[in-house]
């Protein structure tokens, strides 16, 4: 079985465990909890359960990765809203189907064949080819964990691993699929093309008052003057709040003194570190440093590593601790500046380290982060002031007050948005000025009516708001005479879309006869002086975008010889596609049919993998709790609740 790990994981996984890995560990990373989540599970898998804990930490992981990318415009209550949160729960319950099912199933992973794989990972191999301990100890640390706790993860995956290629580790793609789906993917069209826009045409005819009353009569929708509100809105923030909030000398002392540690940085020290598979090696190595050997020279004799690839950055003696146990970090300490070690013995092997850095601790003095310890109490208290803020706004809905009542009793200002539309327009035609940045609030304004009862919504960074519509001017047909310009311009473009559409139509039609089966596209080329007829190869795949989209989609939906009218993709007029011939490659490249072998087993694997999680779901079973996840998703989205 678990050669399949030394062979690279198979190709569906080829040199993509060590990142799977990664994810799954940082999807189950430790942190501190949020302190309003719930205790109850949100989903029991088997015998298994998922905490929101557990949630809380999947979300994160994904949150954090997604926000380095999109910035901090995106909020956890965005993310959620967008889907993070349900792909999180998704991710979670997978993972932990696949545990429960390898460990009913006895699938374990021994210490050797843990050895083995790590010993195989490129990563941690020199150029020599020959596993590298600096060089796995290095990573560990870099991802922000330790050694322990990585090669509990390996363990994991390993045993999810072998499930899943028990399961798909023989399939394989049929020859006869993969000749021809590779055939079917390297064909090729000729077409041509002739676009017809309506910007083009001439000769719409003449109009007058009657023509124009018609066409505005039957299009009255387009004619209609936009609906506009007045809004009453309140809103809170902890920023805000903050800002009301007096702290004083002696509670910054006191906040000073209990976040010390915050403030204080231990001593860290850097070293090299020689590292032998044999103690016998190891003790000769220390023998020519006693000797007077100079432990580069001694690292690389002994080794073949360099100084330089075996060195590590300065770390706290907690960090060497995790990483090495106390036995090493306590001779790290007590070494002198560019002293060294005795061997030291392990499970994993012997070590001899030498320190060469020494980085003195330090401390922030209490004037160097007073200003940071004042706002951070200003905003401890105001988000706890929300609390009280929201309850008070709570009692005030209870009883039906009118918005004026519920600003007043939470002590913050009444504003009023005038005479806006959908838009964010007034009537005059500018951008209102008195819209806030609040995200929705257009859109919850206008989705409300008079009298509709209130509601606080949540807005980003710890913020809330409540509004109420006022007032409401509908949307009215204008009249004829204000718009009648506008009706003009859109009667003539109405023309121009008829007439090219027309004159597709007729190319169409003509095409439909007997006698004009062989005619080309470019003989309509005189029909108007500015019409052109492009004669294009466009592949199956369109790689190079030769074509547009619609126009591709139609070529390959039409016969050989077929003639089909589609919409100019930028709206002016029509597109006529005439489809001239097709071809197929007489030989393949033995690394394309490789390539859609890959494809097919992929696909085959893939829809077996799906089946194989929905039969767990099934039989361990999952049970999802959707009130508990949607209750814990809220508390992420907004801690203060």
């Amino acid at each position: 079985m678990f050669d399949f790990f030394r062979k690279g994981m198979g190709s569906i996984f080829a040199g993509g465990l060590l990142a799977m890995l990664i994810a799954s560990f940082v999807l189950w990373g430790v942190g501190d909890p949020l302190s309003t989540l719930s205790s109850d599970e949100i989903a029991e898998v088997g015998d298994e359960k998922i905490t929101p804990y557990d949630l809380q930490q999947a979300f994160e992981s994904e949150y954090l990765r997604i926000q380095q990318q999109a910035g901090d415009s995106l909020t956890r209550e965005l993310a959620i809203q967008v889907g993070l949160g349900s792909q999180a729960i998704a991710k979670l319950l997978e993972l932990k189907a696949y545990d429960v099912e390898t460990s009913n199933l006895g699938l374990r992973t021994s210490d050797k064949d843990l050895r083995d794989y790590i010993y195989n990972i490129q990563t941690f191999q020199d150029e020599t080819g020959q596993f590298n301990r600096s060089y796995f100890d290095q990573y560990t640390r870099s991802q922000g964990y330790t050694t322990k706790d990585f090669e509990a993860l390996l363990r994991e995956e390993m045993a999810r691993a072998s499930l899943i290629e028990s399961l798909i580790g023989n399939i394989i793609a049929p020859e006869i699929a993969t000749t021809t789906l590779t055939k079917y993917a390297s064909e090729e069209r000729t077409s041509e093309i002739l676009a017809i826009p309506a910007s083009l045409m001439t000769g719409i005819g003449e109009v007058n008052d009657e023509i124009l009353k018609i066409y505005f009569d039957e299009n009255k929708l387009n004619y209609m003057s936009p609906e506009y509100r007045d809004i009453s809105y309140f809103e809170v923030s902890a920023t805000t709040v903050a800002s009301t909030i007096s702290v004083s000398d002696e509670e910054v002392v006191a906040n000073y003194e209990s976040r010390i540690s915050e403030f204080t940085k231990e001593e860290e020290r850097g070293f090299v570190q020689m590292f032998f598979d044999d103690l016998e090696i190891a003790n000769a190595a220390y023998a020519d440093l006693e000797n007077g050997k100079i432990f580069s020279d001694v690292i690389v004799n002994r080794t073949g590593d360099t100084q330089e690839e075996a060195t590590f950055a300065p770390l706290p003696k907690n960090e060497i601790t995790d990483n090495y146990g106390q036995e090493i970090t306590t001779l790290i300490y007590n070494a002198p500046l560019n002293g060294y070690t005795e061997p030291i013995n392990t499970d994993f092997g012997v070590y001899i380290f030498k320190v060469i850095n020494i980085s003195p601790g330090s401390f922030q003095t209490l004037g160097e982060v007073s200003k940071k310890i004042v706002n951070d109490l200003k905003m401890e208290r105001a988000i706890d002031t929300l609390f009280d803020i929201r309850n008070l706004i709570d009692d005030e809905l209870a009883a039906g007050s009118p918005i004026e009542i519920v600003a007043e009793a939470a002590g913050v200002i009444l504003k009023t948005v005038s005479n806006v539309n959908i838009e964010g327009m007034t009537a005059d035609g500018s951008a209102s000025t008195e819209l806030p940045l609040i995200v929705d609030f257009i859109d919850y304004s206008f989705r409300n009516n008079i009298g509709d009862e209130l509601e606080l919504y949540e807005g980003i960074s710890n913020k809330f708001y409540m509004l109420s519509v006022d007032n409401i001017v509908e949307s009215n047909l204008q009249l004829y005479a204000d718009v009648r310009d506008a009706v003009n311009e859109d009667w003539a473009q109405s023309r121009r879309e008829t007439l090219a559409s027309e004159l597709a139509a007729r190319i169409s039609d003509e095409y439909a006869t007997a006698e004009n089966i062989d005619k080309t596209l470019a003989e309509y080329e005189g029909l108007l002086s500015q019409l052109t007829v492009n004669e294009v190869i466009v592949s199956r795949a369109n790689n190079d975008n030769v074509v547009s989209t619609e126009i591709h989609s139609s070529i390959y939906s039409q016969d050989v010889g077929s003639i089909k009218i589609i919409p100019a993709s930028n709206g002016d007029g029509s597109v006529v596609v005439r489809v001239k011939d097709r071809s197929f490659a007489d030989n393949v490249d033995e690394s394309v049919l490789n390539d859609t072998k890959v494809q097919i087993q992929r696909s085959y694997q893939n829809d077996l993998m799906q089946s194989y999680i929905t039969h767990l779901y099934e039989t361990l079973p999952v049970i999802v709790k959707e009130d508990n996840v949607q209750a814990t998703l809220k508390a992420i989205a907004d801690p203060t609740q």
